[in-house]
């Protein structure tokens, strides 16, 4: 028989109930944006909100430069100064100023942010945060002088606020260590940059400017556009730079002879859009691969040739 007032008991096990209440709690060092995790988000809110503040910023300076060109105009030519005057211009330069100047601030306050949790930018890393927003508010403020009409006081804000806070939303993400981060950012990061692009090239081809301006024009802007594509390559600024300018003067060299092509309308800046996006896709792989393969020369001539065969077309 067994001596049951001997038994030793058996000790009771403690269970940690905080583990599972941890389980069930979200992390608060990480937030959702477009799905993504974002780490230390707390440390890191200030920048988003400037980002925003200065996004909206810009869209009411080109609100109000909307109100101010609103109207029939006086029949001149070109189109983009019909309606406008030397204040509407001088308002334009300070809305530039603010969009590239801001866009830096916000930039510099999101980089110190994530220095302080750990993730600072590589060595390679250029000030570049300014270049989208500078473009895409340039191309705001043309087409609301282009067409200063009443669904321009719509669309003009929009294009100056997505501009802009999509790039410095996607520059940050492309920070990230997550391989899913990282690969939504690119994808968000190319739509913005190849949208701003567009509307950019077809603000000034819309008004059928002389070569000597439209080609320098639009060579400055696709250079800054690809001087921002090559973000992603990882090279040191002096390179960057080279091949920029390198795009740049392909794009000057298409705009003057685009100019005696018999279109118009947003025809133009479609075909200038496709030879951007085949000289920074082209860019692009060079700095990244230091080879450009055949699969890539497939991807990017072979597209890009379809696109303006069907541009020549439907002209």
């Amino acid at each position: 028989m067994v001596d049951t007032d001997r038994r030793v008991p058996r000790s009771r096990r403690v269970v940690d109930e905080d583990r599972f209440e941890d389980a069930d709690e979200p992390r608060n060092d990480e937030h959702k944006i477009f799905g993504l995790g974002i780490p230390n988000a707390d440390a890191r809110q200030p920048a988003y909100g400037q980002g925003v503040v200065v996004s909206l910023l810009v869209a009411g300076a080109v609100l109000l430069l909307a109100i101010i060109s609103i109207g029939s105009g006086d029949g001149s030519d070109p189109p983009v100064l019909e309606n406008t005057d030397a204040m509407f211009w001088a308002i334009a330069a300070g809305t530039l100023l603010l969009a590239a100047g801001g866009a830096q601030f916000a930039e510099r306050t999101a980089s110190h942010a994530a220095a302080a949790v750990g993730q600072p930018r590589p060595a390679t890393a250029m000030a570049t945060a300014w270049a989208v927003p500078l473009v895409s508010t340039i191309a705001a403020i043309l087409l609301v002088a282009t067409f200063h009409n009443r669904p321009m006081l719509a669309v003009g804000p929009l294009i100056a606020f997505f501009g802009t806070a999509g790039a410095l939303l996607s520059r940050d993400l492309l920070d990230e260590t997550d391989e899913q981060s990282t690969k939504v950012a690119s994808v968000i990061h190319t739509l913005v940059v190849h949208g701003i692009a567009f509307l950019a090239f077809s603000a000034v081809y819309l008004n059928k400017l002389d070569s000597w301006i439209s080609g320098p024009l639009i060579g400055a802007m696709g250079a800054i556009l690809i001087l921002e594509t090559l973000e992603r390559g990882g090279i040191a600024p002096p390179q960057r730079v080279f091949y920029a300018l390198i795009g740049g003067w392909v794009l000057a060299q298409v705009t003057v002879a685009l100019n005696w092509w018999p279109s118009y309308g947003w025809t133009g800046g479609a075909v200038l859009l496709v030879v951007f996006y085949v000289a920074a896709g082209l860019l692009l792989v060079r700095v990244q691969k230091r080879a450009v393969s055949t699969r890539d020369l497939i991807e990017f001539g072979g597209v890009g040739s379809l696109f303006l065969l069907l541009l020549a077309i439907l002209a």
